[in-house]
């Protein structure tokens, strides 16, 4: 079967590479210049800086990365992590451990007045976790939508899976009012931790979504030899090695259906005509490409998705001297009032990580949440440069938190913000992550990856499961397995 996959990013090459490896013939259309879209990578003279994801998970043994990559005889270099962060919050900091009896400890000794409330709270989530982790290995897709999708779930379940029923639409909300957590420090601190992981604080977020972000770090935590872009480029190596196309700067811009299957057409005109399109890039993005009929279909199908507003981010990209970066932990969380979402995340390069720079300097990635409808005039030159402005000066000052010793001394000072979004992984409006993993717009109610369209698969992080490089790897995943490969 002749597939194209619209989009080179960590979804779309999971799906090309079990594709390609099941023997369909397939090539990927990649619209930039780089691999791994919101996993990606940029060079600025000396220094690489990761563009997006940063903190690696699912690479331990039986993890999903660790189990695609073996399938593929792929692997990426990677430090697995005793600290996964520090988080800064209201003058103290806490280590987010990557052993859970040491975490509870340090919750415990930082907030003694809500030692109990913490400890019942955490050991339900670990609970629901464990009792979700043989549906989790089975990697079910949700909403269902084929006979297969029903069997690979039911053969998930165990006895024990089955009190996670009634929580199925539970907001977090209620679990934190139960233990008597709510509007608590505590709580606060776990609303970064959601935000950054299911795109929503930690009242809406979804309760059984809340127990695999507050339990995944246990798993496994990561720091990637040159960046998670290096997932990318292992996927596409595979890729390449078993036949298949893999096309930089090739622009899809229109998809319509022919008599003899699917005609791709890019941005200067060439055409293609492949059997299956698989679309990883955003459903916003998709909806773009098709025409007629079949847009009128598709977007009845994902009305509710397509309805949904998104988050943005700002990030900046700086170079510190190595002396500042000495004893700093290589993951950092800011919580901070001089931004609207509350914190912002830091990430560093580990000494000696020649990949991302060989100066005696760390490169570092900061970034925050925005709320996009702020930047609605950002191609008005004079509107973004004053957002630039601010948000870079907001996050210098979550720098200065994680880094005190700090003079402001940089050889690269970059700011991204939405704009930058668009331009280098063409995200609609800027936005990224995905929607917000409530329990009104996930799970059952998230964008299944079969679209109604014959022939036609949707994956990313836009699809069931959502954001991050698990979700979009498990998105691509469900894909490649409709089209037959087999992952044990």
């Amino acid at each position: 079967m002749r597939i194209g996959v619209i989009g080179g990013g960590i979804a779309g090459l999971t799906a090309a590479a079990l594709a390609q490896r099941n023997g369909h013939d397939v090539t990927v259309y990649e619209s930039s210049r780089e691999w791994g879209g919101c996993a990606g990578k940029f060079e600025r003279g000396d220094y690489l800086f990761p563009a997006g994801a940063t903190l690696g998970m699912g690479f331990e043994r039986g993890g999903l990365h660790d189990r695609v990559l073996r399938y593929l005889d792929e692997t990426v270099s990677v430090r697995p992590l005793r600290e996964v962060m520090h988080i800064h919050l209201e003058g103290q900091t806490v280590v987010y451990h990557q052993e859970r009896d040491r975490f509870l400890a340090e919750l415990e000794f930082k907030f003694p007045a809500f030692a109990p409330q913490i400890r019942s709270f955490l050991f339900e989530m670990w609970a629901d976790f464990e009792a979700l982790r043989p549906l989790f290995e089975q990697l079910p897709a949700l909403p269902f939508r084929s006979v297969e999708d029903v069997w690979t779930a039911v053969s998930g379940i165990r006895p024990a899976s089955l009190h996670i029923g009634p929580k199925l639409y539970r907001p977090l909300q209620k679990t934190l009012e139960h233990h008597r957590l709510d509007g608590t420090e505590f709580e606060r601190l776990i609303d970064g931790i959601l935000l950054d992981s299911l795109q929503t604080g930690a009242r809406d977020a979804s309760h059984v979504l809340a127990a695999v972000a507050l339990s995944i770090y246990h798993e496994g935590a990561f720091y990637v030899e040159g960046g998670l872009y290096q997932l990318a480029h292992a996927l596409e190596r595979a890729f390449r090695n078993d036949g298949g196309e893999a096309l930089l700067g090739r622009q899809i811009m229109s998809v319509g259906r022919v008599s003899d299957g699917w005609l791709l057409t890019d941005r200067r005109g060439r055409l293609d005509i492949v059997d299956t399109v698989v679309s990883a890039i955003p459903l916003e993005a998709t909806s773009r490409l098709l025409v007629g009929k079949d847009a009128e279909r598709f977007n009845r199908q994902y009305a509710r998705q397509l309805r949904q507003t998104q988050w943005g981010t700002f990030s900046l990209y700086v170079t510190l001297p190595e002396h500042v970066c000495h004893d700093r932990p290589l993951f950092q969380q800011v919580y901070t009032s001089h931004l609207p979402s509350g914190h912002a995340f830091i990430s560093m390069s580990a000494g000696g990580d020649v990949l991302r720079t060989d100066q005696p300097e760390r490169t570092v990635t900061v970034s925050t949440h925005v709320d996009l409808s702020e930047w609605k005039d950002w191609k008005q030159r004079a509107v973004y440069e004053k957002l630039e402005h601010e948000w870079t000066e907001r996050l210098l000052e979550a720098v200065r938190i994680g880094f005190p010793e700090w003079t402001g001394q940089s050889s690269v000072l970059l700011p991204g913000g939405p704009g930058a979004w668009v331009k280098y992984t063409r995200r609609p409006n800027g936005a990224v992550g995905g929607y917000a993993q409530t329990p009104g717009q996930a799970l059952f109610h998230a964008a299944s990856y079969r679209t109604k369209l014959p022939n036609f698969f949707i994956c990313g992080d836009t699809v069931f499961p959502g954001a991050g490089t698990i979700g979009a790897m498990t998105s691509g995943l469900h894909v490649g397995r409709a089209l037959g490969a087999k992952l044990s």
